[in-house]
């Protein structure tokens, strides 16, 4: 089946995550990613009703009928999962015919290949440095960061892919983040996934409210 008939991805999610003050939270909800609207909804039920609306350009946090937050969000949008999985670019996490990054080394350890990609734009590389996909069984595995000076940032693997009329998409996501020289928690996990769903437009198209 070829990407460009993925159109929509629906999934139940729960997010525990380890927290700077020791302390740990979990979050559970729906998202719903629309590529054509390039509108993703993380519509939270635990533990408190509101929705969070990402577009190519902004973040918004809705409560109560309200934006309580808004900020600026550049391009997080084409690197979402979500994004990547419906265009059948995860695999490379869409690096390959990407032209801000090169690709400078590819390695095989055990039933891991690894390549490493670096930045080529100028701007880019002041803010980031090298990144690392482990792929296993073509599929993308493990992600590693790092700053502009080598030091390592974070680490994210997928793992429990399942095949949802031939979308592949992983039931969970690790990601450990290195700060201060401590490592921080994040899983994220999947269920229900549901692809092309035309029957929830409403919240597909979400409608922010007025300011």
């Amino acid at each position: 089946m070829l990407g460009q008939q993925f159109f929509r991805v629906k999934a139940d999610f729960s997010i525990k995550e380890t927290l700077a003050n020791g302390k740990s939270s979990l979050t559970m909800g729906t998202i719903y990613f629309d590529r054509s609207a390039k509108r993703l909804i993380y519509q939270i039920k635990f533990p408190e009703k509101e929705t969070l609306i990402l577009t190519d350009s902004n973040y918004f946090r809705v409560k109560d009928g309200k934006i309580i937050e808004q900020k600026p969000a550049m391009n997080l949008l084409n690197f979402s999962i979500y994004n990547l999985a419906l265009a059948s670019k995860m695999s490379n996490f869409g690096l390959e015919n990407n032209p801000a990054f090169k690709l400078v080394d590819v390695v095989k350890e055990d039933s891991l290949i690894i390549s490493t990609w670096r930045p080529t734009i100028e701007k880019l590389k002041e803010l980031t440095g090298d990144v690392l996909i482990s792929q296993k069984k073509k599929q993308l595995f493990g992600l590693v960061f790092f700053d502009k000076d080598g030091k390592l940032l974070s680490k994210q693997f997928f793992e429990g892919y399942q095949n949802y009329k031939g979308l592949e998409f992983p039931g969970s996501i690790t990601q450990i983040n290195y700060i201060g020289g401590k490592e921080f928690y994040k899983i994220t996990t999947f269920k229900n996934v549901v692809v092309n769903d035309i029957n929830e437009n409403s919240i597909y198209n979400y409608s922010l409210p007025a300011q």
